[in-house]
């Protein structure tokens, strides 16, 4: 039985993952490079050593026990780990771990998240891409600095020195309502005036920029929302019931609302942000190649319905 670290044998718990991961023998052999015979004794020793059993044979392939459930848990972590030192270090491109992007809730949010699954597309042969929500930007940079996202996207540059950004570009925000709503009315400036405008609870800045435009055209709205929830305003919006600000993304149309201004649209940045120490990292050498290509020039396998099939290597037994 292992009672110390040093216990362990790697090469078997490295076979097992990669096992566990493709559950299956023959494609897990694949990435070891090595016989069946050869990677099922190892799992067999590894079995041994536990003294649990890692896996159950069935019709659908290999199938983890619970106790091979929560052996595959913590060796993810340790080779996704062991993937991006490797990553750091090495002259070549490994990646082998998955993302996290730190997105903020603001009303860049649908172009961000649009940039983020262009970003899937450059980097998901190396790995998975997660998204996770960012509330406030100090909470952002703080999730950046401490590892628990790889990159974030925001409104405004960061002030830590210890940290790398670079413009992915501008967009325009807009004064958004339902082409019903829009036509019923002569002035524009009167849809502002009469109809209640939505609010974000969470962006008192943005709130203020709104604010300002709107008094420098001498538009006072008479009535206004507050929400936490884009989709709720949007469904409002598009039923005719208020007017949203909604910024401008040049890779979707929604068909159902009319944007408009009553003068030059407000125009804001937009910032990726990561450590200066993961320059080096695959996983950062993407997103450089994602901005230098521009947002507005979407990948050409963006919309390859066979790409993932292809980067999953999934079996052509598997396949039409």
């Amino acid at each position: 039985m292992l009672k110390k670290l040093k216990d362990i044998n790697w090469n078997h718990l490295y076979c097992f993952y990669e096992v566990a991961k493709a559950k299956s023998l023959k494609d897990g052999i694949k990435v070891l490079g090595v016989a069946s015979s050869t990677a099922s004794e190892q799992i067999k020793k590894l079995e041994e050593a536990l003294g649990q059993k890692l896996f159950n044979r069935s019709s659908r392939g290999l199938l983890l026990t619970r106790e091979g459930e929560k052996l595959f848990s913590h060796s993810r972590d340790i080779f996704e780990a062991g993937s991006k030192l490797l990553d750091d270090i090495s002259p070549n491109d490994v990646g082998g771990y998955p993302v996290t992007v730190g997105i903020e809730e603001t009303v860049s949010y649908e172009v961000s998240t649009e940039f983020t699954s262009q970003y899937w597309d450059f980097y998901t042969q190396f790995g998975t891409v997660n998204t996770s929500r960012q509330y406030e930007h100090e909470q952002m940079i703080e999730n950046i600095l401490s590892g628990h996202v790889d990159w974030g996207i925001s409104l405004r540059p960061p002030a830590r020195k210890t940290l790398n950004y670079s413009r992915i570009g501008s967009f325009d925000l807009h004064f958004v309502c339902s082409n019903e709503l829009y036509e019923q009315f002569i002035n524009k400036e009167d849809i502002l005036r009469n109809i209640p405008l939505a609010k974000v609870s969470w962006d008192s800045t943005l709130n203020d920029s709104i604010l300002n435009y709107l008094k420098n055209y001498e538009i006072q709205p008479k009535e206004f929302i507050k929400s936490d929830h884009v989709e709720y305003v949007r469904n409002l919006c598009t039923r005719g019931r208020c007017v949203m600000v909604m910024a401008e993304n040049p890779l979707k149309e929604f068909k159902a609302l009319k944007m408009f201004n009553v003068g030059n649209p407000i125009t804001l940045n937009l910032y990726a942000i990561w450590p200066k120490k993961n320059e080096n990292l695959l996983s950062i050498k993407k997103l450089k190649d994602l901005i230098n290509s521009n947002l507005e020039n979407v990948p050409g396998q963006y919309s390859d319905q066979t790409y993932q099939v292809e980067v999953s290597d999934v079996s052509e037994e598997l396949l039409k």
